[in-house]
């Protein structure tokens, strides 16, 4: 099978990719990070390679003799100090994939995006994370339009082990261990466990249409029926009182505004995290499903692994 480059082979879902090119027979070079350890590829038989997006020497080494890239890396946050920061990762991080992806005569390329780009934004600030997986999106379907086999993957709300952050996703398993939640968004999820979507990324590699657009997720539900599955896993009453959105941007505006200007620390409560509540909406993977052969465990199944995960850091 081909040599296959991962971006973001030592975080939360490029691990997990690393793992599944390998037992479906592709040899694997792991590019990793150096804002994350390589914890998540303890025992995995790969030589990490150092990995560094902002640098083209850096990016053309890492593809140098390899068949396909699938590309993960990519700041995942709602708030940074420096919020140009997601499009030197996101946005010209990507172009320099492509870039050197082309130059390098590989074969095909695949594209971690994000199911938020899948929702129409509202009015106003859209996200800085979400805009920035958005324009680098757009870089990889103009390299499609030109001829170049480049496709782009979605995954919607992943959960799992290695989620040692956590992510944004995985706070919420962690706030509700913890007994702090209290209240919660009314909005729709659609949960998918990571290794349902490593292989997504893997199947998209070996049958995905070059141009085409695959939505790595799995069951849709409520927040009332997710935190009443949480709630019977775990024993930890479920919160029953939901927040107006309008009030959680209010307050995310406000606690960015103290982070930004006084505190320097990441804020309880983002702006962009109202903003995918908001937009969040349903999700349809029956294309994945048929074209690829995919095939996702249920809601239940997924955040019992993620629980189990959350508590074994504790």
């Amino acid at each position: 099978m081909s040599t296959v480059a991962v971006t973001g082979a030592n975080g939360f879902i490029g691990a997990r990719v690393v793992r599944a090119a390998l037992q479906r027979g592709h040899a694997v070079r792991a590019l990793v990070g150096a804002d994350v350890d390589c914890a998540n590829l303890a025992g995995v038989p790969v030589e990490p390679q150092p990995f560094d997006l902002r640098d083209e020497a850096s990016v053309r080494a890492g593809l140098r003799g390899c068949e396909a890239v699938i590309h993960s890396a990519a700041l995942y946050a709602f708030w940074l100090p420096d919020p140009q920061e997601f499009y030197r990762v996101n946005v010209d991080g990507t172009r320099r994939v492509l870039d050197a992806a082309r130059a390098e005569g590989l074969r095909k390329l695949v594209y971690t995006s994000t199911g938020a780009t899948l929702a129409p934004p509202g009015p106003g600030f859209e996200g800085h994370y979400r805009a920035s997986k958005a324009q680098a999106e757009r870089l990889v379907e103009a390299a499609a339009g030109a001829g170049f086999p480049a496709l782009v993957v979605h995954p919607t709300t992943v959960l799992g082990p290695g989620d040692r952050r956590p992510t944004p996703t995985g706070s919420l398993i962690v706030h509700y261990l913890a007994g702090h939640m209290r209240v919660y968004l009314p909005m729709q999820q659609n949960v998918v466990h990571v290794d349902d979507v490593a292989l997504g990324h893997v199947l998209a590699l070996e049958q995905g249409v070059p141009g085409a657009h695959y939505v790595l997720g799995g069951e849709n539900l409520g927040m009332p029926a997710l935190l009443g599955l949480l709630q019977e896993i775990t024993g930890i009453r479920a919160p029953r009182r939901a927040l107006p959105n309008s009030l959680v941007l209010w307050l995310g505006a406000a606690n960015e505004w103290l982070s930004d200007h006084v505190t320097h620390r990441e804020p309880v409560i983002t702006r962009e995290a109202a903003l995918h509540a908001r937009d969040a909406r349903s999700f349809d993977i029956a294309k994945t499903c048929s074209d690829l052969g995919y095939d996702p465990r249920p809601a239940r199944a997924v955040l019992a692994d993620a629980v189990r995960w959350f508590e074994s850091l504790r």
